[in-house]
């Protein structure tokens, strides 16, 4: 009998331990965290049951019975980090239903692994309506001759101190005037890149962010309806190319307008409004959602809805009986992830911001509205907030618009907080105001920048602000129209697109040809330099200027039929060419906007020819509708230029005689033997001289020509002189003038075209203009040395002064 009681006694022992044993591998079994969530009630219909802290293939053996839609199959899929996975339902559940989840799993929150969450009930999708486009004023676009297909909103910067160092500006206005988009500033504000959108779409929150350790552009886009957007969040390459999107996902018919937070590893925080039906009203309640999207996989990794754990007692929109066609109780604006992982969420409607548990979806605590966790200090509540982010130390800085309505704070501010979590106390650390005040009534975003910088988008105000360590504003900037930008961000940025600049020619008169070069999306342009040649396959360069915004306008002496721009980088080095342009416009051309006309009414117009021969041309001058001079065939020798000589008929010179100021306007056409004409308006101007006058000569080298023997000067002691280039690869045409041991003028060095001519201009110097008003013929000889490099030509010329 002892002997079978000590047998009991060790098999009741071994059960005992044994039944430890079981216990101890249960609570080793991992923490399982799922959403939907224990007792949920806002997870709609074609929701995926998601599993964290697991992997899918230990996830095991997952029965779903919906109370009307009874059994579900379906199938599990890992989430591409190996910590979690999801059971897919082949088919959707039944809106109010009660759907009960049966797993072996420790699941957070339950027992025995099993869980029930109800299945809301949709409103129906919200029609999204178009874009509200504001008048553009007189000032309100950019406008582009070589892009005209670009029509971004145009902007002002009123101060400009800020550091480069600070980065580029990343901005989306909203309101048109005519197109909306993401957009790239530099960092003075000129435009660097523009991405219009779809007229029914907008952007927002563009930004630069790192994916996978590279650095990427981001942005959501979509249509708007009350105040809530319905889109997709895009990512663009540093090629500003499109690498990949990112859905709303669980049935969220798209992702809100407020968030597209991208982390490095491919994970990314994206919101979404979910109308759902509520007793009593017929208003849909818009629910605000935060998905946590796995972007190799689309799954969901963590969701959480507002309406499950913020009580509609918590906003300052308690019931539907407001203005508006849907009752919008939170209105989430903003998520950023704290240190320790779990994400923090605001809400504008509530006041309020949420810390949330990654694992239970729970409210860890509350900072603001009327149930804050903490004893706010002075200046840290806000009003209708957005943008709050959690700083590397763990303060916020938040956008406080304070607007409403109703109107609760005398004018719009951004924040600096910092919370202490052992007293549960918020303390202001800094604010900062916009002078003049502002005060806006939606949107609106702070970042924090290095140096202690801080940068403001004012929202609704269409004003972006930066203030340095101190608090000062060291940069403003505003659209000229009432076009406001969700955020505005400062960020390093480097990029060349592959694809090729734009450029449009234009040719007015005086042989001066005009490119206007741009490449959108280039952000390491430094100058552009302008070629042309007679052969599309031989350019010679022309000359070269800094870039100048967004579109530069490169000139150059030259009626070359082929032209092209280069898009140059800091050392000089080709970044890209646009098209070779040919030409549409004349062949030969008129320079000048004045010609000179003696006593007895004899003149002279100075002409270029480029031709396939020399050009055998005649000129006419108009007064209004009256001819008062038309000469017989003139030869201007090919790819060069020459004098034209007239005489004015008795009408015309009556007409000057009678002219006020003495400068009487006409218009000049020169045509050609073959049919090329070139038109110039011009302004006759009177000159008298005496006596016999100095002995003259024009003058040559191998590249440069002096062709006219007479420079006419102002009172002012402005001149010009006729000059060509025969060097294939252009002249920079240096000219010293001098009269005796005198220098009369010295200029600097002009660029002329090889093949080409042009006017080069000086100004006489006090010793110049004092011989030049006392030579008593206005006929004073001087020698004119032209140089090109170590070329030079000489000639001897009358100066002769008018006016």
């Amino acid at each position: 009998m002892r002997r079978l009681l000590l047998l009991l006694t060790g098999v009741a022992a071994g059960l005992v331990a044994g039944a430890v044993l079981v216990a101890g591998a249960a609570a080793a079994a991992p923490s399982v965290s799922v959403f939907p969530t224990p007792g949920s009630h806002s997870f709609l219909p074609r929701t995926q049951i998601g599993f964290r802290g697991i992997s899918a293939s230990h996830i095991g053996n997952v029965q779903v019975v919906g109370s009307r839609s009874g059994a579900h199959q379906g199938r599990i899929v890992g989430d591409s980090d190996g910590n979690g996975g999801s059971f897919l339902p082949n088919t959707a559940f039944t809106p109010g239903e009660r759907v009960t989840v049966t797993t072996g799993l420790n699941v957070v929150g339950t027992k025995n692994g099993a869980w029930q969450f109800t299945v809301a009930t949709p409103a129906g999708p919200i029609k999204g309506v178009n874009p509200a486009h504001v008048p553009a004023g007189r000032n309100g676009l950019m406008h582009f001759r070589s892009r005209p297909d670009l029509q971004p909103a145009q902007l002002t910067v009123t101060r400009d101190r800020a550091p480069a160092s600070a980065g580029d500006i990343f901005i989306a206005p909203q309101y048109g005037p005519s197109q909306d988009g993401p957009m790239v500033l530099d960092s003075t504000g000129h435009l660097i890149w523009f991405h219009p959108t779809p007229r029914s779409q907008l952007a927002t929150d563009f930004r630069v962010q790192q994916l996978y350790g590279k650095p990427v552009l981001t942005w959501w886009q979509g249509s708007m309806s009350n105040g809530s957007g319905r889109g997709n969040d895009y990512i663009y390459n540093t090629d500003y190319q499109q690498t990949g999107v990112v859905h709303a996902a669980d049935g969220i018919q798209g992702a809100d307008l407020h968030e597209f937070l991208l982390r490095n590893n491919g994970v990314a925080w994206i919101v979404g409004v979910s109308p759902l039906r509520y007793p009593g009203t017929l208003k849909p309640l818009m629910d605000s959602t935060v998905q946590e999207i796995d972007m190799k996989t689309g799954l969901v990794m963590f969701e959480w809805h507002a309406y499950d754990h913020i009580p509609l007692s918590a906003s300052y929109f308690k019931t539907p009986h407001h203005p508006g066609h849907v009752w919008d109780p939170y209105h989430l604006n903003s998520v950023s992830i704290d240190r320790d992982g779990n994400p923090i969420v605001s809400m504008r409607n509530t006041w309020g911001s949420y810390k949330i548990s990654l694992a239970t979806g729970g409210v860890i605590w509350t900072l603001g509205s009327g149930q804050s966790s903490f004893k706010m200090g002075a200046g840290t509540r806000t009003a209708f907030q957005h943008d709050l982010v959690v700083q590397p130390d763990g303060t916020l800085t938040i956008f406080d618009d304070g607007a409403g309505p109703p109107r609760e704070e005398r004018q719009s501010r951004a924040v600096h907080i910092a919370l202490n979590t052992s007293n549960m106390t918020a303390t202001l650390i800094k604010q900062y105001f916009h002078s003049p005040a502002l005060s806006s009534n939606y949107e609106g975003g702070v970042q924090a920048l290095d140096g202690g910088e801080v940068f403001v988008d004012w929202g609704q105000k269409q004003y972006f602000t930066e203030f340095n360590s101190a608090g000062q504003t060291d940069f403003d900037a505003h659209w000229n129209t009432f076009t406001p930008s969700y955020r505005a961000y400062r960020f390093p940025w480097s990029a060349q697109p592959p694809t090729q600049p734009a450029a449009v020619v234009t040719r007015p008169a005086n042989g001066i040809s005009t490119v206007w070069a741009s490449w959108n999306g280039a952000s390491t342009v430094s100058s552009w330099r302008l070629l042309g040649g007679n052969d599309p396959k031989h350019l010679s360069t022309i000359g070269t200027v800094p870039r100048h915004g967004f579109e530069t306008q490169v000139q150059g002496h030259t009626e070359l039929p082929y032209l092209q721009a280069q898009a140059l980088g800091s050392k000089g080095q080709t970044l890209a060419s646009t098209k070779t342009v040919g030409s549409t416009g004349t062949r030969m051309s008129i320079f000048g906007h004045s010609a000179f006309v003696s006593a007895g009414g004899t003149g002279g117009l100075y002409v270029g020819c480029w031709a396939r021969s020399n050009c055998d041309a005649t000129a006419t001058i108009s007064a209004g509708r009256t001819v008062i001079a038309r000469t017989g065939k003139q030869t201007v020798p090919t790819n060069n230029g020459g004098l034209m000589f007239f005489s004015l008929s008795g009408t015309g010179r009556r007409l000057l005689s009678r002219a006020r100021g003495h400068e009487l306007g006409v218009s000049v056409s020169v045509r050609n033997s073959d049919g090329w004409t070139a038109r110039n308006d011009m302004v006759l101007i009177p000159y008298r001289t005496s006596g016999a006058g100095p002995h003259t000569s024009t003058g040559s080298s191998r590249s440069v020509q002096i062709l006219a023997k007479t420079a006419f000067v102002s009172s002012k002691g402005v001149g010009g002189m006729f000059v060509s280039c025969h060097a294939a690869g252009g002249c920079h045409v240096s000219s010293t003038l001098t009269s005796g041991h005198t220098t009369l003028a010295k200029t600097g060095s002009e660029y002329v075209g090889g093949g080409d001519c042009g006017l080069v201009f000086f100004t006489l110097t006090s010793a110049g203009r004092s011989m030049v008003a006392h030579d008593h013929g206005n006929q004073l000889g001087a020698t004119m040395v032209s140089s090109n490099g170590g070329d030079r030509a000489t000639a001897q010329i009358n100066i002769v002064r008018f006016g």
